[in-house]
């Protein structure tokens, strides 16, 4: 299944919303007379908590409706967020659909699905390949495009207006892993794409006064961590370039450390100061099979150790949101059975073990790390 018909698949889902999740129309109990003593007060606000909604990028196990139905219920049980990370859907738009009818068939029932599972939902609009940050995204590609087109960029914008005031996610992402490209891409599109974030901010702002906009920096290649060749750009500085609300992060340090405990006090931080502003964790996580081999009982603990660790991390810098990338691990062969001419599936391999649960749904260790921080309550940033 192509994944514009996987998702107007998921539109259809819409009426779920409409009996599946109402709320009790029945009239509230009393409320109970209490009377708080200081000390009994003290102690409720000292009582752990979160400052952060916790989730993960909208992708189920495998590509179908029934997964989606499968998954996302129980996601739902342990989160309240999710992210859908999408491309603008140039083939649609070059070929003369109009915007208002793609986000009718694609969107509108797949985010009220969302909704109505209490999640809060933010979206993030890609204009790079989310296997390369240093090219354009497929769709721009396929089409034989590219956004340093003046015309392509004034529809991109305008796909990324009519989202804004549709939807009003809680937080709207412009540009993911920006940094890579201004380090190792296209001078030009770098700017380019700089310029079209900076135009797109306060446009958002005035559509959707809510929504918190941002873009997302690679913070493993912030750092020098990836083996590729120097750059002269410095990333923290990079930071200050952006007209945004909140910096996004992106890291997955599994690739980069051998054990969670070697990732530094100051890993966020730097990031948090660099840019000035409130971070959310974009996109993250760490595999529980990071070299292809089968999934032993070390690196399985070692994926439930990164959880407690990435949640003081997240502490450290009071994080506003925490979104990794999978609740559950992809099944790659059902996705290889379905790609489009040319997808790279295989290049989603090493990200594949990164759930908390399996593609079957069956808990790993990492479940109870995650499930346990879910279970404090939420107090906002």
């Amino acid at each position: 299944m192509r994944r514009r018909d996987f998702l107007a698949s998921a539109a259809a889902l819409a009426g779920l919303s409409a009996f599946g999740w109402q709320r009790s129309t029945a009239a509230p109990a009393a409320p109970l007379t209490r009377v708080v003593l200081p000390a009994l007060a003290a102690d409720v606000s000292a009582a752990p908590s979160r400052p952060y909604r916790m989730g993960w990028f909208m992708v189920p196990p495998k590509p179908s409706v029934e997964s989606v139905l499968a998954t996302f219920p129980e996601a739902a049980k342990h989160s309240d967020a999710v992210l859908l990370q999408r491309e603008v859907p140039w083939s649609r738009i070059l070929a003369g659909t109009s915007m208002q009818t793609i986000v009718e068939e694609d969107y509108d029932g797949l985010i009220a699905y969302l909704r109505g599972l209490d999640l809060h939902v933010s979206i993030l609009v890609d204009p790079l390949d989310g296997l390369d940050r240093t090219r354009e995204a497929n769709e721009t590609r396929n089409a034989g495009r590219t956004l340093n087109d003046p015309a392509l960029r004034d529809l991109h914008e305008q796909w990324v207006e009519l989202l804004a005031a549709r939807y009003r996610p809680d937080y709207l992402g412009l540009a993911s892993e920006i940094n890579s490209l201004a380090a190792r891409g296209d001078p030009t599109l770098f700017t380019n794409l700089r310029d079209m974030c900076n135009r797109l901010a306060p446009r958002v702002r005035v559509l959707a006064p809510g929504t918190k906009v941002f873009v997302s920096f690679q913070v493993d290649e912030a750092w020098g961590r990836p083996p590729v060749p120097p750059s002269s750009v410095d990333h923290f500085a990079l930071a200050r370039d952006f007209d945004v609300d909140v910096m996004g992060l992106s890291s997955y340090p599994s690739f980069f450390f051998d054990q969670p405990s070697e990732i530094p006090d100051h890993y966020f931080r730097r990031l948090q100061v660099a840019s000035g502003k409130p971070v959310i964790l974009a996109e993250g996580g760490w595999s529980s099979d990071r070299f292809g081999v089968g999934e032993t009982p070390f690196s399985l603990a070692q994926q439930a150790a990164f959880h407690a660790r990435l949640f003081d991390l997240m502490d450290s810098v009071q994080a506003e949101l925490v979104i990794l990338l999978l609740f559950a691990d992809l099944d790659i062969e059902a996705y290889a059975a379905t790609a489009a001419p040319g997808q790279n599936i295989e290049g989603l391999r090493p990200f594949s073990k990164m759930g908390i649960v399996t593609s079957e749904l069956a808990p790993k260790p990492a479940f109870d790390a995650w499930a346990a921080r879910h279970a404090l309550p939420y107090r906002g940033p």
